[in-house]
């Protein structure tokens, strides 16, 4: 393929992304530090990384979140992730499901995390908390979370859905993966 055709289909590609990406409003929070202490036990020791949190709110979605965060507890059965997510409801809602998209400290997809919360929500704000269980490896090694909102039920029985096109397209632009060399390629 020609250079003029490679870039051209790259130039496609990233106003595409851009498009997707365009449905969200993008917020990009710190989440605490990398290095932690669980019950005694170091992880990451030495480490200046911070993690990230970041919210996803596609435009047309009822729900709005406003905050996320994640902790990692150690208990009977092990290692635990934890996660709190505060949102703003603006229209009477039955069900809500918010899934966090977990990556590791090179930008790598982990793991899903979905919450669902099936009850009555008025308008206005609300904070819907979850626990998951973590392996050692993933609770070492996990860095940025992204978080978003994939339904909502409201009283009539009627449902909003997430667009996974959209979704996917606009995680494309986070560049949570850059590896060195890629920046000189996309000027």
């Amino acid at each position: 393929m020609g250079v003029v055709k490679k870039l051209t289909c790259l130039v496609l590609l990233l106003l595409a992304a851009n498009t997707y990406a365009a449905n969200y409003e993008i917020k990009r929070l710190p989440d605490g530090p990398f290095s932690i202490e669980v019950m005694g036990v170091k992880l990451n020791e030495g480490s200046s990384l911070q993690k990230e949190s970041i919210l996803f709110n596609d435009k047309s979605c009822p729900v709005r979140l406003y905050g996320h965060t994640m902790w990692v507890k150690y208990g009977d059965s092990g290692f635990r992730f934890g996660g709190a997510t505060n949102a703003e409801v603006s229209k009477k809602i039955t069900a809500l499901e918010i899934r966090t998209i977990q990556y590791d400290v090179f930008g790598r997809h982990m793991i899903n995390l979905a919450n669902t919360e099936a009850k009555d929500f008025a308008e206005g704000l609300v904070t819907i908390e979850g626990e998951w269980r973590a392996s050692e490896n993933d609770v070492a090694e996990f860095l940025t979370s992204v978080t978003y909102v994939a339904r909502v039920r409201f009283q009539d029985g009627t449902q909003w859905v997430f667009n996974s096109d959209n979704l996917r397209m606009a995680l494309s632009t986070l560049d949570l993966e850059k590896k060195i060399g890629e920046e000189e390629s996309e000027k």
